[in-house]
């Protein structure tokens, strides 16, 4: 598999958004961390090039996973620890 068809998966932003969440909970790097990861998101997008009708849902479905994930992810600690 390469490298671009993990970064265009969305279960691969998913898991990063859930490991941020839940490893750190809500604090300033966190959030720092978040940013960073929209940030990249964003920047991929434009490396990206233009979206395919095939793959346009898939592409911009990893941004609002990765920041849905996260919330997941400090909920879920928040319930545990």
């Amino acid at each position: 598999m390469s490298r671009l068809r993990i970064i265009d998966s969305p279960i691969t932003w998913v898991i990063a958004g859930l490991a941020i969440g839940f490893g750190l909970g809500v604090n300033s790097v966190s959030v720092w961390l978040v940013a960073i990861g929209l940030g990249a998101f964003i920047a991929y997008l434009a490396f990206h090039g233009p979206a395919k009708r095939e793959t346009e849902g898939k592409l911009f479905m990893a941004g609002p996973a990765f920041i849905l994930s996260w919330v997941v992810g400090f909920a879920v600690r928040g319930i545990l620890l």
